[in-house]
């Protein structure tokens, strides 16, 4: 496994219809504003999304010209993600089946790209990148958004509201080496070191233009220090791996 140039392509553009990323939209637009130029032109493109939901990001793939299957395994997020599709007017382009991912019921080769965001910790994560390796096409691209284990402020909120986190198998670095390896080549970016602080003025004193120019500022401090230090990596919140199929 050969670990690509960590850097986005000079040039790129992504328009992301932030209502469409569902929840923690602040924070999840960065990681597909990295992940979607890396998907380039999806016009005919065949794509799976594990663990669908409410079909937001089904939805988004599909307006820009995908193909795409979405799957889960809670019954009831399908129909809220088919009523979605529709609200959109893409049903066309999207179909969703009751599936787990660690047992894809496709064949192989079948995929342009798989896509996925908050899943793999709720799964055993090579058995997962191994089926998503199989029904990949030669040359295609499998994303996972992933949340990491060890920033501070994230792991004290685990520990005292999310007792079923416990259960869950959060990224490290050496999570993200261990996927790398079930694929040819694999790029990956952290998120969100102190950015986060910026919730202050959202969760506890909201102040929306102090909550906005904070997370502004923030995350430029983020992205200079991750640049300087790449040991800090291992405390941001959420990891967006790019893992590469050989043609």
């Amino acid at each position: 496994m050969r670990e690509r140039d960590e850097s986005q392509p000079k040039g790129s553009t992504c328009f992301v219809e932030t209502d469409l990323l569902l929840w923690w939209e602040d924070f999840y637009l960065p990681v597909f504003e990295y992940v979607l130029p890396k998907m380039g032109a999806l016009e005919g493109k065949k794509v799976l999304e594990l663990g669908t939901g409410t079909g937001g990001t089904a939805t988004l793939l599909a307006k820009q010209g995908a193909s795409v299957v979405g799957i889960d395994l809670l019954p009831f997020r399908l129909d809220e993600a088919k009523e979605r599709v529709n609200q959109h007017k893409v049903a066309n382009a999207v179909d969703f089946s009751l599936m787990d991912a660690t047992q894809l019921a496709f064949p192989d080769n079948t995929f342009d790209f798989i896509i996925s965001k908050s899943v793999l910790v709720f799964t055993e994560h090579k058995q997962t990148a191994k089926e998503c390796y199989r029904v990949l096409k030669p040359g295609g691209k499998t994303i996972f958004m992933e949340n990491m284990r060890n920033h501070p402020m994230v792991w004290l909120y685990r520990k005292l509201f999310l007792k079923y986190s416990r259960e869950l198998h959060y990224f490290t670095l050496h999570d993200i080496e261990a996927i790398g390896k079930e694929f040819e080549e694999m790029e990956h970016r952290e998120f969100h070191l102190f950015s986060l602080g910026a919730l202050f003025w959202k969760r506890i004193i909201p102040i929306p233009i102090f909550y906005r120019w904070t997370l502004q500022v923030l995350r430029l401090i983020d992205r200079s220090l991750l640049r300087m230090f790449p040991i800090l990596k291992r405390f941001c919140w959420i990891t967006a791996m790019i893992c590469h199929k050989k043609p």
